[in-house]
């Protein structure tokens, strides 16, 4: 009697064993100068301090063969500092942060330094440069949009002008009728006020190109320059209002400085004694120690 064949219940590979991962030199030099930026405590970009000048310090370089890599990087250091020692430091540092974040078996790391600063860095340096306080658009992008429209609009008479010209196109070139209407044209009434308009609106875009973009963000206490937008510490300050039990409404407005959230009670209209720190300790993040302002009135409108 014939013998079925059982099934095959071997189990499928695992997903996370399937395909095959590429990480590129790039990445793992990028990975190595954060490393050795944590080890030196510091980093140093070309020509902005003193001692420094040209690329970048420290600059990282790898090549990648199978799951093994080699590394070289270049690294400033200070004139007062033991170089062997700091060389093994960050040569530990981007063995193990190389290793760990990729895989990868690091067989060398070849320091080079290339240059010295005189300078020292403060305890516990930022490991990043802090950042700009962001800034919006401005009233530049709407003038902008208008002049754009504007030369949109010379290059399609400029283009019906070419082909009325090779008699691609039926009809008198808008061209040759505006000549002809500006050649006939005699003094009138209306031009001083309009030559008058158009002088406004030219200097009113030469104001909007140049004129300091608004920053509608508010600084929060960090290292390395974080900023929040007035909206999100607004809404923040609202949700920290609006947990005490006897608010029922609350509304925001943050300013450099200050923050005012006027909020509405059908309880006892002093409140805002307890409401206040709450909103304080919510908003402790923010760099300067802000005033907060807490307004109350009567959930009808009674102040």
């Amino acid at each position: 009697m014939p013998v079925a064949a059982e099934p095959d219940v071997t189990a499928p590979p695992d997903p996370g064993d399937r395909g095959r991962l590429t990480i590129h030199d790039r990445v793992v030099a990028r990975i190595a100068e954060q490393a050795a930026v944590e080890a030196g405590g510091w980093r140093e970009r070309g020509g902005l301090v003193p001692g420094f000048g040209g690329r970048p310090l420290p600059r990282a370089s790898a090549r990648v063969v199978g799951r093994h890599v080699r590394l070289d990087l270049v690294v400033g250091s200070r004139l007062d500092a033991s170089l062997p020692e700091a060389a093994a430091e960050i040569r530990t540092a981007v063995h193990s942060r190389v290793g760990e974040l990729t895989g990868l078996t690091v067989d060398d790391v070849d320091i080079r330094v290339s240059r010295f600063a005189d300078t020292t860095p403060s305890t516990g340096a930022d490991v990043l440069p802090a950042a700009a306080r962001p800034a919006a658009p401005g009233v530049a992008r709407k003038a902008g949009l208008l002049l754009a429209l504007l030369l949109l609009g010379v290059a399609g008479v400029a283009i019906h002008a070419a082909l009325a010209g090779l008699d691609l196109v039926g009809g008198q070139s808008l061209v040759d009728r505006a000549v002809r209407w500006v050649d006939g044209l005699r003094p009138q009434d209306w031009m001083l006020p309009a030559g008058v308009a158009l002088m406004v609106v030219g200097v009113l875009l030469v104001a909007a190109a140049v004129w300091r973009r608004p920053r509608r963000s508010l600084e929060l206490v960090s290292s390395t320059g974080v900023y929040a937008s007035r909206r999100a510490i607004e809404a923040v300050a609202v949700d920290a209002a609006g947990r005490h039990p006897d608010v029922v409404t609350a509304r925001a407005r943050a300013r450099r400085g200050h923050v005012v959230v006027r909020i509405g009670t059908d309880g006892d209209p002093g409140i805002d004694a307890d409401v206040a720190p709450d909103i304080g300790a919510r908003l402790e993040r923010l760099a300067g120690s802000p005033d907060i302002r807490v307004p109350v009135s009567r959930a009808g409108g009674e102040r």
